[in-house]
């Protein structure tokens, strides 16, 4: 199994990944670890076809043909291997990630094909996010991505609700973060989070052995300075500085991003072997997630970062 890579630039990355058959070295170890195994019957021995651009292998027991890239999250990609394991790099910098503009630039491919890469890997991280519920006290707030001028008491079509929360150290630093937009409907009419919100969030993201939930109804309502609003207030500036401003529509797909990367940052996890570990791993999605992503990576805006 290949061990641990890091790289300090794109160029050692490039160096590295040199060619096509490395790359592929690459992905099968990284598929399967302790060696093929058929996805139907679970036979560890396959025939190798190389008459095609990737390497099919047909399993020796039942016949069934697997591609390299299939179930993983380079699966249906006609993009060329080295080109995603760049893509999956860049995005793994937690200086400020990198827009699809600055993508199609990097690994020459079309702004489509970019942004399309991009938000699979934000699927992936979202998708990692979605198993890892809340397991202890979780302090949360509601706030809003959009303009600086906002009525008090009224939702602007731009201005974008959403709770950011915490599990908590007992000196109220954050161990794990999670962003979720909150529907308009689960907001009152001076913007306070309802209970149909709070009942819904706490049902998908907080694990049923939570005894402590502590979620403030009201924009940031606190009596001192607060790390869930420095971390709110950052991940604004992030998302203006890269992206330069986002609407509703794909706003959470880049909340899981920053979350995902601070997360990992923060238990000093490599975000690089971690993301790769998980797109190139067997059965990274269920069929739900892989319908969701395909069916967001469809729906390409032409303005879309």
């Amino acid at each position: 199994m290949t061990g641990q890579l890091s790289f300090e630039s794109l160029e050692e990355l490039f160096a590295y990944f040199h060619s096509e058959d490395r790359c592929v070295e690459e992905i099968f170890q990284r598929k399967w670890p302790h060696g093929f195994v058929c996805p139907r019957c679970n036979h560890g021995e396959a025939y190798t076809i190389r008459s095609r651009r990737l390497p099919l292998y047909e399993c020796r027991s039942c016949r069934h043909q697997c591609s390299l890239i299939a179930g993983t999250v380079m699966e249906g990609s006609h993009t060329a291997l080295w080109k995603w394991l760049a893509a999956i790099w860049l995005i793994s910098r937690t200086e400020e990630g990198i827009n699809a503009v600055k993508l199609s630039r990097i690994i020459q491919v079309t702004y489509k094909t970019a942004w399309a890469m991009l938000h699979k890997l934000r699927a992936v991280m979202g998708a990692a996010d979605a198993e890892c519920p809340f397991d202890h006290d979780v302090r949360a707030a509601l706030t809003y991505y959009g303009p600086d001028h906002t009525p008090l008491f009224e939702l602007h079509p731009k201005e974008h609700p959403y709770l950011i929360a915490a599990s908590v150290h007992a000196d109220n630093s954050p161990t794990y973060v999670k962003m979720k937009q909150v529907l308009r409907n689960h907001l009152s009419s001076d913007k306070s989070l309802l209970t149909a919100g709070r009942t819904a969030f706490v049902s998908q993201h907080v694990s049923s052995i939570t005894s402590k939930i502590d979620i403030m109804k009201h924009h940031f309502r606190f009596r001192r300075p607060d790390v869930l609003r420095y971390i709110a207030d950052h991940v604004q500036a992030w998302i203006n500085k890269t992206f330069h401003g986002l609407g509703g529509t794909y706003l959470q797909a880049y909340l899981n991003e920053y979350c995902y990367r601070r997360n990992l940052e923060s238990q000093q996890v490599s975000i690089w072997e971690r993301l790769t570990e998980q797109c190139l791993s067997m059965n990274t999605f269920t069929a739900l997630a892989w319908r969701r992503c395909r069916r967001t990576c469809r729906k390409i805006m032409p303005l879309a970062a």
